[in-house]
């Protein structure tokens, strides 16, 4: 792992338009590419706005938002032809600005947390033409806000619980012109609220842990009309539960690790009707692959993976991660030796269909554009470069060796650290099926790169930072 990659952890990036759900909305046919927002450096500006339309003619500085130092910029999301996003610009603390993509444009949208505080957006979520955020400041602690791009439409929403601690409003998730999130307010504990835009709009949908326990939602995704996420209700511990909007069909899915101990579903995706997720079932399985179809019978495991045990349910579980969908099949990242590598795995949701298809190396990162699946892939000839696979053992090869001989590229879709509250990987496309990545080269160091998922499709961008200099 290079230096770099973990510098890198600062690019928050317009994918799909929403902070808490592992859905992939279809790509748009765009006529033209779209321009995209990101944080990088120059070597002699330090971290500011840059955008790219994946040229190096169109890839630039939009505006040194900190002269003193760097901007830590978070991308947040599009309204139309404005970006919303966060930055220092060492004056007043890190707050939400806008662009248009014009230095002119590019402006201080709120200073939410006065003077030279920050404030904080934990998480956020767009619909209809408007962002929703959890957003801190010193009056009001973290309340539920929303922005329509211009300073004065640039609001709270609703003060739910009134003084300094605040409301604690996260784990957004759109589902139609609504969107959920947790929230306490300092009665009920934090448990699931929901709103229309309006304060009157704005109301707890369920008190699913009694009286003033928390309920802790997390891991939530909207599907077909339902909510799913990981709850606790004081009675069964962590689990699965799902809910319409309503109190009455607010309900626990499955007490899949029965007693108060927690089974902690986590990574939830969906594919073709059903919600794949990680959850633990004892201490002896540990933490396997999951999947339901919304009702305790339909509640089932897929397969376990890493079958060690004697351990805690961390060791003896397959340490899942980067669960992605394409083409009615699950690709994912798992152990299957208790201290084993990472391995590349596909599912076709049965157990008999779950394999896995690299095992010669470590597999750190999967992503997936449009209908390519790439991964890093370490192997003693290429070190860690891209690989892409099919879903076949045969059909998973190296894509390209961007960094020639042993050493490794390990590239990154340049949306990972996205506000997505789940492992899965947003990806960047400037078109349908063609995607930002940073990549390393020792040539160029750390910079922006595109590919559209053949070798010869993938391609620098721009040497951001000339030289053997990182852009990131």
């Amino acid at each position: 792992m290079k230096a770099w990659y973990l510098l890198g952890a600062a690019l928050f990036l317009t994918a799909c338009g929403g902070g808490g759900s592992s859905d992939r909305a279809a790509p748009e046919v765009a006529a033209s590419p779209t321009v995209k927002f990101f944080q990088a450096d120059n070597g002699a500006n330090d971290r500011q706005l840059w955008k790219t339309d994946g040229t190096a003619a169109g890839t630039s500085m939009v505006k040194v938002i900190n002269a003193g130092g760097g901007a830590d910029v978070e991308v947040l999301g599009s309204l139309g032809a404005k970006t919303i996003f966060q930055a220092d610009d060492g004056i007043n603390g890190r707050e939400l600005w806008v662009t248009d993509g014009t230095e002119a444009g590019t402006l201080l949208l709120k200073d939410i947390h006065a003077g030279t505080g920050s404030t904080y957006i934990p998480s956020f979520a767009i619909a209809d033409g408007t962002l929703y955020f959890g957003a801190y400041d010193n009056v009001n602690g973290t309340e539920l806000w929303k922005t329509d791009g211009t300073a004065a439409g640039t609001i709270m929403v609703k003060d739910i619980q009134p003084g300094i601690n605040g409301t604690g409003a996260s784990n957004l998730v759109t589902l139609g012109t609504t969107v959920y999130f947790s929230a306490s307010d300092g009665v009920a504990g934090y448990e699931l609220w929901k709103t229309d835009g309006t304060a009157a709009g704005t109301v707890m949908v369920a008190d699913i842990n009694p009286g003033a326990s928390p309920s802790n939602i997390s891991e939530m995704i909207s599907v077909d009309g339902m909510l799913y996420f990981r709850a606790n209700d004081g009675t069964h511990g962590h689990e699965l539960w799902k809910s319409d909007g309503t109190a009455a069909g607010t309900e626990l899915v499955k007490d899949i690790r029965p007693g108060t101990d927690p089974s902690l579903p986590a990574n939830l995706v969906a594919m073709d009707g059903m919600i794949y997720f990680t959850a633990v079932e004892s201490t002896a399985q540990g933490s396997e692959l999951w999947r339901t179809d919304g009702t305790a019978a339909g509640t089932e495991l897929v397969k376990n993976i890493n079958t060690s045990t004697g351990g805690s349910s961390t060791a003896n579980g397959a340490n899942i991660d980067f669960l992605n969908t394409v083409n009615d099949k699950l690709f994912f990242t798992a152990r299957s030796v208790l201290g084993g590598d990472d391995e590349l795995w596909v599912s076709d949701g049965t157990g008999a269909g779950t394999m896995a298809l690299f095992t010669t190396g470590n597999v750190n990162y999967l992503m997936v554009t449009n209908d390519t699946v790439l991964f890093v892939g370490e192997d003693a000839m290429y070190g860690q470069e891209m690989w892409t696979t099919d879903g076949t053992v045969a059909g998973t090869v190296l894509l390209k060796d961007i960094e020639p001989g042993a050493g490794g590229s390990d590239f990154y879709s340049l949306g990972e650290d996205y506000f997505h509250e789940n492992a899965a990987v947003p990806t960047v496309e400037l078109l349908p099926g063609v995607a930002l990545i940073v990549a390393f080269r020792s040539d160029v160091g750390g910079e922006l790169w595109k590919t559209d998922g053949t070798a010869a499709g993938t391609k620098l961008v721009k040497d951001i930072n000339p030289g053997m200099g990182d852009g990131f």
